[in-house]
């Protein structure tokens, strides 16, 4: 593993290497990296609502929380494993021999840690969240180019940071558009090749967000896709299947507690009338009162007893 320099997050380029210096290495390494076919992974990283935290608690605060960040950016990799320098207001990470796969896990590592940092800001916790864009160079000669590659990553972020932020988001690159795509007729099959290519778009996106590299499925995307779903339908109706055997256990017991419950009372009686037990005399409290349902003004009675009471209330009220 060759060394490279020093990483430098630093607007002013207090490390071994200036910020515009560190450009030119990564512009110099993406050259080898295409000349000897070795990958590189790039990190673009930006912290949610950075801006905001700026105006809430001060530029001095806003530092802090970039010093930080650029600290575990150091922490979560060896330094001879990477280049490093600010872009845009963003963290740009250059991971050189780096395969795809190993982008997300980065990613991963950094999120994690970032979460558990918390800056007290005086009466006020502030808690950091970050952004982050993943492109690769692999196979391709075109993304060996340096801005092609940042491109990339910036709209990695950007995805990232249109969906809240708290994630990475890795570049999906379309698929290949075909020569022949001006002659292709329109209606139904026109429709049914861009559905085609989103499907094909859309199942890359899902293996790069796993770190996994993108099987060869022949072009057979969408009959693993029918399989797939297929098969969460049978675990679902299986599931289900299991949730309504145990309701129709749960309400057999319930049944049988209420036919128990029910002779239980039976017996009580039956034993009370046998022994002579008195079983207490109804209230007749509502009676006495005058406010039996069974009164003809029962709801005219109900009505001068409210208002008797709140009556009672505002006095008490006024005493105080």
């Amino acid at each position: 593993m060759p060394e490279f320099p020093t990483v430098n997050f630093s607007e002013a380029g207090q490390g071994l290497f200036s910020n515009e210096e560190i450009k030119r290495l990564m512009r110099a390494e993406c050259v080898r990296a295409k000349r000897y076919g070795y990958p590189i992974c790039v990190l673009l990283v930006g912290i949610d609502r950075v801006d905001q935290l700026g105006d809430l608690y001060g530029a001095e605060s806003r530092a802090t929380i970039q010093r930080e960040v650029a600290e575990l950016m150091r922490a979560v990799t060896r330094a001879s494993d990477m280049f490093g320098c600010k872009l845009s207001g963003s963290f740009l990470s250059f991971y050189p021999h780096t395969p795809r796969a190993e982008g997300p896990r980065i990613a991963r590592r950094l999120l994690d840690r970032t979460r558990r940092l918390v800056f007290d800001e005086g009466a006020a916790s502030v808690a950091v969240t970050l952004s982050v864009g993943i492109a690769s160079a692999v196979e391709d000669p075109v993304d060996f180019d340096f801005d092609v590659l940042i491109g990339h990553a910036q709209s990695a972020l950007r995805k990232a940071q249109d969906s809240g932020g708290d994630r990475f988001a890795v570049y999906v690159p379309p698929p290949p558009v075909p020569e022949s795509s001006a002659t292709i007729p329109g209606g139904l099959e026109a429709i049914g090749k861009e559905l085609e290519r989103m499907l094909t778009e859309k199942v890359a996106e899902i293996f790069h967000s796993m770190g996994r590299e993108v099987p060869d499925f022949h072009g057979h995307e969408r009959e693993v896709l029918e399989l797939a779903v297929s098969r969460m339908n049978d675990e679902r109706a299986q599931l289900m299947e299991d949730h309504k055997r145990q309701y129709d256990l749960l309400e057999r017991r319930l049944s049988k507690l209420a036919g128990n419950l029910e002779m239980t009372e039976a017996e009580l009686k039956s034993t009370m009338a046998r022994k002579n037990i008195d079983p207490g005399v109804a209230s007749i409290y509502r009676t006495v009162q005058g406010l039996s349902a069974a009164e003809e003004d029962a709801e005219l009675k109900k009505e001068m007893m409210s208002k008797i009471f709140e009556a009672n209330l505002e006095l008490q009220k006024r005493d105080e």
